[in-house]
């Protein structure tokens, strides 16, 4: 089924500029780049200004972060874990008062930190991923806890350490807490579901996808090793189809996805580090890719339609590239490794139609070393061959020329990824956020000249961030222009480079040019479309003799740790002041034509009419 609606004219407006608010605040002296790149683009708009002291977030130790509006008012809040003395979640209620714009420490009242189980006793989230879960209209969280407990504890020689009675000692006591589900009141506040109950397991990615289509958002969970230095077994990952209520229901084994507590068979248990959703092959259902870490190959898990799911990496090349010897440089003095041990370190697996070609495509971001050698997996764009050649990828490592300090030994910590249209031209950059190194690993910016031709940014666009951790991308102060925020990495960094008092974000405040469309999906709910949309797909149309086509849909997850951006879709027009979308909901393709510009325009299942609005819906 395929409708076509016809937009009007403007249904709401404001009297104060969201883009006036926010210069009121931290009024940044703007200094435009005007220059002209190698493709012919003169980006004379697009520059990042860090406002991490006005904004207050300097003193805040962030590790993984993510962008949400949780009290519904048409901002992106911030939810925020990192090392402070110990695991510590902030939440930040992005607030718009008297025409200013802050960022209000919320943590206690939002509840993020409380477990019914344990009162008294701070909440340890290793991070967080959202999604409207019973929908009810309100982003709900999915709140992840790293347990590391069936770990043996080793004396100095490697040796597990055993009690008088021949028992294994283990390195941590389970303290009880357990990943769990949270509720969101619709005002930020969040209360803790019951009867869930997630296994005590080293989880360590996350997302939320309609599976099966019935309108009630799913979850599936990645875990890492079970015994990390000690033995290859990992935990297995998990599938979890919604009841609806914010309860979940445990089908991996009915789904086929069940792996076995192994080594180095095809359907063992792989250490995964980041877990990304989309329709790969274009067949209208979401699958799902894993990305695995240990130099295991990754999974890409085709959802077959019908409640199961088949392992489509060896097919398709997701699983790693062909160089599979294992064998280190002559330098190193190591055994090669196996085969299942020739993949790489993959750590997020951002997909994005990168090419707009109207299908998906995948940047994976990967840790790998000079010592590691040439089966050691690079950083790679995996091009989507399309339905002629069964959607398997091409991959491409040496797309971003990267010069590295050493020619021997040296290191990339390509920990987290993800496509956005930063300067609104309609091609979407990549960032590349490094870390965990010291040798000059930064967040870096890409520029598509044209399909496999990237520029890197990141100096012209003014970004200058070393050991970047988790990012997450957002229109903040909605003003047309998608902002960033970056975690900070002090892992393996020297003392000189660790400034402050704990490894605190950069908020990166965007300028940019060319014209823009944001738009909110909104479901029905259960029989139709979730409300929160995820996994729903929108395409946008501009120009008439060519029309000049974009893909995006609603993600809530493509890596490390629950790495995620802003929900809300974001399309660059450049010159375009119009377009077209169509929006694939579970009841059917919807059309909606000239839309305006430089709008926020929310679309909702089943309702001809599109909103239309100078700034976000609060409702």
């Amino acid at each position: 089924m395929n409708k076509t609606f016809f937009t009007g004219t403007l249904r709401k407006t404001v009297t104060l500029p969201a883009a006036f608010a926010i210069a009121v605040i931290f009024s940044p002296a703007y200094t435009y780049a005007g220059n002209t790149g190698p493709d012919g683009i003169k980006h004379t708009g697009t520059l990042f200004t860090n406002i991490t002291d006005e904004a207050g977030l300097s003193d805040i130790s962030m590790q993984n972060g993510v962008w949400a509006d949780i009290n519904h008012d048409g901002r992106e809040d911030l939810i925020i874990t990192g090392q402070d003395g110990g695991l510590k979640t902030k939440v930040f209620l992005n607030t718009l008062k008297d025409g200013r714009i802050f960022f209000q420490d919320f943590t206690v009242e939002s509840g993020l930190t409380k477990d019914t189980a344990f009162p008294g006793k701070e909440r340890k989230m290793a991070f967080a991923v959202v999604s409207d879960v019973n929908n009810d209209g309100f982003i709900d969280i999915f709140s992840a806890v790293y347990c590391e407990y069936d770990k043996p504890a080793t004396d100095k020689n490697g040796n597990i350490v055993r009690d008088e009675a021949g028992n294994k000692v283990y390195e941590k006591k389970d303290d009880g807490m357990r990943s769990e589900i949270y509720l969101n009141d619709g005002k930020g506040h969040f209360r803790q579901v019951p009867g869930n109950y997630f296994p005590p397991e080293t989880i360590s990615g996350a997302a939320f996808l309609d599976y099966d289509k019935d309108g009630i958002p799913d979850l599936y969970t990645g875990s890492w090793y079970k015994e990390y230095g000690i033995s290859l077994l990992s935990y297995p990952g998990r599938l979890y189809k919604g009841k609806g209520d914010g309860t979940f229901t445990d089908v991996t084994g009915q789904a086929g996805m069940l792996t076995k507590e192994t080594e180095g068979q095809p359907d063992s248990s792989r250490p995964v580090y980041g877990v990304s959703h989309g329709d790969w092959n274009s067949d209208g259902y979401e699958d799902i890719f894993v990305s695995v870490y240990g130099r295991q190959a990754n999974r890409l898990w085709k959802n077959n339609g019908d409640g199961t799911f088949t392992d489509m990496g060896p097919e398709t090349g997701f699983d790693g590239d062909e160089i599979r010897h294992g064998r280190y440089p002559e330098w190193v003095s190591r055994n090669a490794e196996k085969e299942f041990r020739s993949h790489g370190n993959t750590f997020s697996a951002a997909p994005a139609d990168y090419d707009n070609d109207g299908d998906l495509d995948i940047f994976t971001g990967e840790i790998t070393h000079g010592w590691a050698g040439e089966s050691s997996d690079r950083s790679s764009l995996l091009v989507n061959g399309g339905k002629k050649k069964n959607h398997a990828f091409k991959r491409y490592p040496d797309l971003l020329h990267r010069i590295h300090q050493s020619t021997v030994n040296w290191n990339q910590g390509d920990m987290r990824v993800s496509w956005a249209d930063l300067d609104n031209d309609g091609k979407q950059e990549l960032l590349v956020a490094s870390g965990d190194y010291p040798d000059k690993q930064y967040l870096r910016v890409y520029h598509m000249r044209k399909p496999l031709e990237f520029e890197e940014v990141t100096d012209r666009y003014g970004i200058d961030w070393e050991s970047s951790a988790s990012i997450s991308i957002a229109d903040f102060n909605n003003d047309g222009c998608l902002d960033i925020i970056a975690g900070k990495s002090w892992m393996r960094m020297p003392k000189e480079k660790r400034n402050g008092r704990v490894p605190a974000p950069g908020l990166f405040l965007g300028k940019c040019d060319g014209h823009w469309m944001q738009i909110t999906l909104r479901g029905k709910g259960a029989g139709a479309t979730a409300t929160a949309a995820p996994g729903t797909k929108a395409v946008l149309r501009t120009g008439s003799i060519f029309p000049h086509r974009q893909l995006r849909f609603v993600q809530t997850s493509h890596g490390h740790y629950g790495l995620s951006d802003s929900q809300r879709l974001h399309f660059g027009l450049g010159k375009s002041k119009k377009g077209t979308i169509t929006v694939y909901w579970n009841t059917g393709a919807v059309t909606y034509k000239n839309l305006p510009a430089d709008r926020f325009i929310r679309l909702t299942e089943g309702i001809s009419q599109p909103e239309i609005s100078t700034t976000p819906f609060a409702e």
